[in-house]
């Protein structure tokens, strides 16, 4: 469980900071309080500013794995608690359903992405995903699951400056769980 939280907490904060880095309309809203009502900006911590701006399009490939149940429950609430606008998107299982849904998101605002692609280790699939965060200006942050096979990497994360990907090296992961097993037997047994 603390893994999971700890990916959630990562998620929403690489999303604020990443939309924080990117710029954006310093134009006042139309309903904001002149300057001199307004509260000094020193009081306003850089990340809740950003934070308010946010607008993410969080895409999971399918809601029905336990995992990522389990990740979206506490993503929502890390999301939540930092005050950002967010909305869910089911892909479940299909790909085409997910790019769809990117496409909905960015055309209802969405100005950051957060995407749990459905098709694992595809270029094509994920270099669609680039393309169209590319093309709106907005970060794409992947998760968990592989954006491209190992013999190809950097190919669709390296076209983007604002996307990145966040996750753990299963090769990596399934030896320490291993150690961890064995050191647990060893001590125990």
């Amino acid at each position: 469980m603390k893994r999971r939280k700890g990916l959630a907490v990562l998620l929403a904060a690489a999303a604020a900071l990443s939309l924080a880095g990117c710029g954006g309309n310093d134009a006042a809203p139309a309903d904001a309080a002149p300057a001199e009502e307004a509260a000094p900006a020193e009081e306003a911590a850089p990340a809740e500013a950003a934070a308010v701006d946010l607008n993410v399009g969080v895409f999971y490939y399918t809601y029905s794995d336990t995992y990522i149940s389990s990740v979206r429950t506490a993503l929502d609430a890390a999301l939540t608690e930092a005050g950002i606008t967010f909305q869910n998107y089911d892909g479940n299982s299909n790909q085409t359903t997910q790019n769809e849904q990117i496409d909905t998101a960015i055309s209802q605002g969405a100005n950051l992405l957060i995407v749990n692609i459905v098709t694992s280790g595809s270029v094509d699939a994920s270099q669609q995903i680039v393309d169209k965060a590319s093309a709106a200006g907005i970060p794409v942050i992947f998760f968990n699951r592989a954006v491209e096979p190992d013999e190809e990497e950097g190919k669709v994360l390296g076209a983007y400056d604002k996307c990145a990907f966040v996750g753990t090296d299963a090769a990596e992961a399934g030896h320490l769980q291993g150690e961890m097993i064995g050191e647990y037997l060893l001590a125990n047994y």
